[in-house]
């Protein structure tokens, strides 16, 4: 069967989609002949429209999703705690996500060119993988952060100041562990009209070394220390509680809010390793056994498995939604605000903690009243705060 250019140049956006080449190519050089011996799948249109619906989808609901996740945190008093700190610079990498590497990495495969300016070659995969690193090292920061807390309550916090300081190594370790993308990778023309994204700056065998140190970096090693904090906060939580009665009521709804909080960052932390596994698994095996490119569907195999990784990015904010009482709020506020519903002039946390200022001040009325003779009525003015 005779090989079509688009064939080729599907053979060479695999190539583009794990960041590497088996071969430099500048100038006006020809293809080199392996990609000429095989013939992949030519995705049919209706699989490019649904791709790129699927596609579009992930950067929409991630911008929206985790934009609304970094306003509420920054703008609501009682929800800059330290763990939302983190829980805000990871929506901020996933933000990154869906704005540099889902669309353009995605346009770049499916259309088999590169047709953005030359510098966003080099740019786009370095942050790509600088997001990543972020996102996967912020999620262990978390874990290990509320193992101490769970683990070691007497222990001292980790104040504001302190996670800033471990924010700001998280990206400069994801700087440093991106950089060699952006060294590698350069926009070349397989032909005279055939512009291209792929590496040029490094030999076959360095970047083999270097993806098989983003494997490990980025996902063996963090999720083998989030699999160690989560385990003992697992064991502390549910493993170990006091016979009978032993605890006070108010000690049951700590400890119940705590295993919510540990269920919603458990579920973060599951979604984000069973997201990138297939495509993990694919970017290591296809260096051990590089047959498996010539494989003629391969290209639809990774883009399933590329969606499935980028669709991560987006899911956070609905986990924060269902699992955390106080997300919850936050978003339904700045929803009905852009809905027109309510003003956006008055502090959640009063609403919030409405029930409970009313308790005090009928308790604090009716102790008053009963010092000097009076009997407390439903006509009693109180002061009560709204819930929202």
């Amino acid at each position: 069967m005779a090989t079509t250019a688009a064939a080729v140049a599907t053979a060479v956006a695999v190539n583009f989609i794990d960041n590497q080449t088996t071969t430099n190519v500048t100038g006006n050089d020809t293809l080199p002949h392996d990609l000429l011996e095989y013939d992949l799948y030519e995705v049919p249109t209706i699989l490019v429209v649904v791709l790129s619906v699927l596609y579009g989808s992930i950067s929409v609901i991630a911008v929206a999703g985790n934009g609304l996740v970094i306003w509420a945190i920054t703008t609501s008093k009682r929800m800059r705690s330290v763990t939302n700190h983190y829980l805000a610079n990871l929506a901020f990498a996933d933000i990154l996500i869906a704005l540099f590497a889902v669309p353009f990495e995605f346009q770049a495969a499916l259309l088999q060119r590169w047709n953005l300016p030359s510098f966003m070659c080099a740019f786009c995969p370095f942050i790509h993988v600088l997001s990543i690193t972020v996102s996967v090292f912020t999620l262990t920061a978390i874990a290990v952060d509320r193992r101490q807390a769970i683990l070691n309550p007497f222990a001292a916090r980790t104040s504001k100041t302190q996670c800033m300081c471990v924010i700001t190594l998280i990206w400069i370790a994801g700087l440093a562990l991106s950089s060699p993308m952006a060294y590698a990778q350069r926009m070349v023309f397989l032909s005279s009209d055939w512009p291209f994204c792929q590496n040029v700056n490094l030999s076959q065998n360095e970047m083999l070394f270097y993806r098989a140190l983003l494997v490990i970096v980025q996902y063996v090693i963090p999720l083998s220390i989030m699999t160690w904090a989560y385990s003992g906060i697992g064991f502390a939580l549910w493993g170990s509680s006091a016979p009978g009665n032993a605890q006070s009521q108010r000690d049951l709804n700590l400890m119940r809010n705590k295993k919510r909080v540990i269920k919603m960052l458990i579920i973060v932390v599951a979604l984000f390793t069973l997201c990138w596994l297939p495509l993990q698994t694919y970017n290591l095996l296809q260096h051990i056994f590089p047959q498996i490119n010539e494989y003629p569907y391969i290209n639809i195999i990774w883009f399933c498995f590329d969606w499935f990784a980028m669709s991560n990015s987006c899911y956070n904010p609905f986990i924060y939604s269902i699992y955390n009482e106080k997300f919850k709020q936050e978003f339904k506020m700045r929803l009905d605000f852009m809905a027109g519903k309510r003003r956006l002039t008055r502090d959640l946390s009063a609403f919030s903690s409405g029930r409970f200022e009313w308790r005090t001040n009928h308790v604090n009325t009716h102790e008053r009243n009963l010092k000097h003779g009076s009997i407390v009525t439903n006509d009693t003015p109180l002061i009560l705060t709204p819930e929202a």
